[in-house]
């Protein structure tokens, strides 16, 4: 197995709901690290960024600056950008793992939709950036206030802290290229990258690591309150559809550069397109099942809803 000591650690770029939470815990299982780190950095923050309000439980998982950053780890897993981790580590092996773009987003938006008024109670105003996921899908891939989390998600993160990106602008056309160069530069200099798309990736991945992987699952959203649930072939309508595709027309460059490469056998063009459809079958069959939480959680869950619109 690769050796991570402190200053020195194994480094996961976790690219949102890519299931990562899942491989961030193998990771912990495999490598077993003295100093563990998770949290988020400034990389997708959008117009929500008063960090100030944000409850002190919670805040100490808000890096700043790659100083912030526990000099000591030797495992780093969070939604944090290999431009703050490389800074901080720059003899850190970085790995990443994309996912097509569109089923990313889709997920996210799925996600947030399932993410209630109790959950949202540490975060203060920065909550704001999930309330928009309750908003139609058009909608909601317009809202500038969440730009990063919406617009080429992946390029952003990789390419951050880019000049060219900015919290509550969606990205130019123009400024395709550069941002993509900048994205697969970043990329191409990590130690280990696949896409979830490869069934073999986390076999792959222990190979690499040199040390077994438990198999991960995705850390898929397993049901969303009843009040929430959308029609998702309504919401997917022509026009969406292709605004889904604009939000995500540098990232499925991005993601097609990796895919080609560890899924030689077939056209990232087909791969991805199996995919958005394999996950609109699943969401939509998901979106059908009875509501999961406790009886005792959806009580909780009223009662700061309730609370929300008193105030």
């Amino acid at each position: 197995m690769r050796q991570y000591g402190p200053g020195h650690p194994l480094v996961f770029n976790h690219i949102p709901k890519t299931a990562g939470t899942s491989l961030g815990a193998a990771l912990a299982q495999a490598l077993q690290p003295q100093v563990a780190v998770q949290g988020i950095d400034t990389s997708l923050f959008g117009g929500y960024d008063d960090v100030d309000a944000v409850r002190p439980s919670m805040r100490g998982y808000i890096f700043l600056s790659p100083d912030d950053l526990p000099a000591d780890a030797t495992l780093v897993a969070g939604h944090i950008a290999p431009g703050t981790t490389s800074v901080r580590y720059p003899g850190a092996d970085h790995i990443t793992v994309l996912r097509v773009p569109q089923v990313r987003l889709l997920s996210q938006w799925l996600h947030s939709r399932s993410v209630s008024e109790l959950s949202l109670r540490h975060w203060g105003p920065a909550g704001d950036a999930f309330r928009a996921g309750w908003r139609p899908l058009r909608d909601y891939l317009q809202h500038r206030k969440i730009a990063p989390s919406l617009d080429n998600t992946i390029t952003r993160f990789l390419a951050f802290p880019h000049p060219l990106l900015e919290r509550t602008s969606f990205i130019e056309e123009r400024d395709d290229d550069e941002l993509l160069a900048a994205a697969r530069d970043r990329l191409d200099a990590f130690a280990y990258v696949n896409v979830i798309e490869n069934r073999g990736f986390i076999d792959e991945l222990s190979g690499w690591l040199g040390a077994e992987l438990p198999q991960t699952q995705l850390n898929e959203r397993t049901s969303v309150p009843p009040r929430k649930r959308p029609d998702l072939a309504a919401e997917l309508d022509p026009t969406t559809r292709e605004l889904l595709d604009h939000r995500c027309r540098i990232d499925a460059r991005l993601w097609a550069h990796v895919a080609g490469r560890v899924v030689p056998d077939k056209a990232p063009a087909a791969l991805l397109a199996e995919a958005v459809d394999g996950a609109v079958e699943r969401y939509a069959v998901m979106l059908q099942k009875p509501y999961d939480a406790s009886v005792v959680r959806r009580v909780a869950e009223r009662v700061y809803e309730l609370r929300a619109r008193l105030r």
